[in-house]
């Protein structure tokens, strides 16, 4: 018992003391100089990923990307009750994000489709129903936002 104390200790004093530091810590760390953002389909989920991620359009300079963010919201119905009301939700939520060099238009830089669903059951109050949408909606935009920093930071 006393040799795991001691070992957890210097692990702990090790890990302390040697500048640890997850990779993702940081949430503004995107090296990337943006020439223009094209948004295309659903504007307020483009506008809280913009948002979240602190990208932010710059003049034309050498080495700057041009980024085209295309997102769409899909609410379907996944189960019915016998007489026809609606007991299981599915909430998709896709986006599509391709950076191009701003000199070639014509090459890719990168390019991800991201996507990410929740199902969740019927509620009976319809607007405590679509206040739950929202919040399910911005969780999974803050889900995707994640994923987009750390695929434009790789």
């Amino acid at each position: 018992m006393k040799i795991k104390k001691i070992i957890i200790g210097l692990i702990f004093l090790t890990l302390a003391n040697c500048g640890y530091q997850p990779i993702y810590s940081e949430k503004d760390n995107i090296n990337l100089l943006i020439n223009k953002i094209e948004l295309e389909g659903d504007k307020n989920i483009n506008r809280k990923i913009i948002l979240l991620t602190s990208l932010k359009e710059g003049n034309l300079q050498k080495n700057s990307y041009n980024l085209n963010l295309k997102s769409e919201k899909k609410i379907s119905i996944i189960a019915k009750n016998k007489s026809g009301n609606p007991l299981v939700y599915r909430t998709i939520i896709n986006v599509q994000l391709t950076l191009k060099n701003a000199d070639d238009l014509d090459k890719t830089y990168k390019n991800k489709n991201f996507s990410i669903s929740f199902t969740y059951n019927n509620v009976e109050n319809k607007f405590d129903l679509q206040q739950y949408q929202r919040d399910i909606e911005n969780n999974l935009i803050n889900n995707i936002v994640e994923k987009i920093e750390i695929f434009l930071n790789t």
